[in-house]
């Protein structure tokens, strides 16, 4: 959507994931989409290791991120790679992200910290 009418970035505040506490992320955005994922989203149980984002080869929920923020010059390609990064994990993220020209990432780990991709 372009920039903020008043020509700043659009600053866009993102949930913290269950896990974590403290001050929440900010992101600014200017003619960037963002897609955020994360398990605790749609849970199927109290404790919420079982949720609605899947992993392909074992059919468990995945769990090797408590969320993903993916900035990218197009939404489908933020929603995409959130998910993706979600079951893949942190350590595929840079390949993944390097790919994708213009998209970056925010995860959080399942202990609650953060890892800045892209």
């Amino acid at each position: 959507m372009g920039t903020h009418p008043d020509g700043h970035p659009w600053r866009i505040g993102i949930r913290n994931a269950p896990v974590t506490s403290g001050a929440r992320r900010l992101v600014e955005l200017a003619d960037l989409a963002l897609a955020v994922a994360g398990g605790y989203g749609t849970i199927f149980e109290p404790s919420g290791r079982f949720h609605h984002i899947f992993e392909p080869q074992s059919g468990a929920s995945a769990n090797r991120l408590a969320d993903a923020a993916v900035t990218a010059p197009r939404a489908t390609t933020a929603t995409a790679l959130a998910v993706a990064l979600c079951v893949l994990g942190e350590e595929p993220a840079h390949a993944l992200l390097q790919a994708c020209p213009g998209a970056r990432a925010i995860v959080t780990r399942p202990d609650g910290t953060f890892a800045s991709i892209g």
